[in-house]
Formats: C-alpha cells, sequence, structure tokens
C-alpha cells in the first residue's frame, strides 16, 4: 500500500494512456488526495507518442513538473543509468523518476516491468496503474464496476494489462488488494 503523504511520481505510459482512454480527469480524481509530480523527461515521452496527450497532461493541472537539473540529481541519474541498463533513449523516463524518489521519496506509478523490477530491486516504492485503481476501490473511491470499466477502457487504449477484459475484480482480489 502506498503512504498518503509521499507523493506520486508519474511514469508516461499511466498518464499517455489515460489520455488516450479520455480518462485522465479519472485518474486526477483517483490521486486528489496525493501529491503528482513528473518531469520533463516524462513530458517529452508524452509528446513523442502523442502531442495533443502533451498538451491536455500540461493543461490538467493536477500532475506537476519538478526541476531534475541539480548535480545532486545529476549524480543520481548517472548511478540509475546503469542500474536500468540505459544504452538509448530506452528508460530515461524511468530512470529520471528512479533518481528523483532516490533523493526526494514519493511513490513511482510506472507500469514498464522490468523497471519496476529493478526499482524494486533497490528500495523504491513502486506501484502500477492497476494497483492505483484497486487501492482507490479499497479506500472506497472508486467502485469496482467504475474499476473494472476503466481497466477494460485503458486495455482498449493498447495499455497492457495482467488480466483478461473483465479481470479486474478477480485480479485485484487474487493480488489481496481489495481488503
Amino acid at each position: 500500500m502506498t503512504s498518503f503523504d509521499e507523493p506520486f511520481l508519474f511514469d508516461a505510459s499511466p498518464l499517455l494512456h489515460a489520455v488516450k482512454a479520455d480518462r485522465l480527469d479519472v485518474l486526477g480524481d483517483l490521486v486528489k488526495d496525493h501529491e503528482c509530480l513528473t518531469t520533463q523527461s516524462i513530458l517529452d515521452e508524452v509528446r513523442r507518442n502523442d502531442h495533443d496527450a502533451h498538451a491536455l497532461v500540461i493543461r490538467a493541472g493536477w500532475v506537476r513538473t519538478v526541476p531534475t537539473d541539480s548535480l545532486e540529481f545529476l549524480h543520481a541519474y548517472g548511478t540509475w543509468s546503469a542500474r536500468m541498463s540505459l544504452k538509448d533513449d530506452h528508460n530515461i523516463g524511468e530512470t529520471m523518476l528512479c533518481a528523483y524518489a532516490e533523493l526526494r521519496g514519493g511513490t513511482l506509478v510506472m507500469d514498464d516491468r522490468d523497471a519496476r523490477k529493478t526499482a524494486e530491486h533497490y528500495g523504491l516504492v513502486v506501484c502500477g496503474t492497476m494497483r492505483l485503481i484497486a487501492q482507490a476501490c479499497a479506500r472506497g473511491d472508486y467502485s469496482l464496476v467504475g474499476a473494472s470499466t476503466l481497466a477494460d477502457t485503458l486495455r482498449e487504449s493498447g495499455m497492457r494489462l495482467p488480466f483478461a477484459k473483465g479481470g479486474f475484480e478477480t485480479w485485484a482480489r487474487e493480488e489481496k488488494l481489495l481488503g
């Protein structure tokens, strides 16, 4: 379970798929009690994939871009580049987020399995989009029907999920996320 005193640090995938599914507002509502942050590299990745999505994320107002240009941050980024096996432009956003989380704390909201495993291996707190949705249900902030519909809509946007269409509730119960 994520802590409510720590910010959420958003990767591109949750933001991009929420926009593609026309549910960015719903994602924002699910995290309304948290400070939500991202980095410029994440916004650049969103823009590279979809210019319109980039504009919508910027206008959404519930996610704020944090600076990542201090010497302290650049040193941490170098460490995380090696940990993430950064070779080209793959995983730059995740690497930036991990460096930020290591320095400032927060819960990483990312869905890339390999990046999540690496982050967890080095002690960072990670929460995938589906876990975030399930936690909202467990708190009573979102209905299971709404969550299942949202999950299926995100699947239709191209998001890879750990269950088949209509399988959100079963998955969340098997993962013991609903209490």
